[in-house]
């Protein structure tokens, strides 16, 4: 799995999957883009079709890869995917 996040500090969309991720040992790697440069657009679309962090990829799925963004909705992704 792939957590592509904003800065922890400045964005608390960003820092809520991370956080879940840390807490339920979750595997991943992240990658951190910072906000307001002028390749920020640009570095986001490398990995988010909206345009949007976070952005979670996991390429474990059966079939392909999910792309999951939104905080809520990556969180709510994990749930299902590594129910406790």
């Amino acid at each position: 799995m792939h957590l592509v996040i904003a800065n922890k500090l400045y964005s608390s969309w960003s820092l809520r999957p991370w956080l879940v991720m840390r807490a339920f040992d979750i595997p991943f790697t992240e990658t951190v883009i910072p906000l307001r440069q002028p390749d920020t657009k640009a570095r986001i679309l490398q990995y988010s079709p909206t345009g949007k962090v976070p952005v979670l990829i996991d390429d474990l799925v059966e079939g392909g890869e999910a792309i999951v963004w939104e905080s809520l909705a990556i969180i709510s992704y994990l749930a299902d995917r590594f129910p406790k």
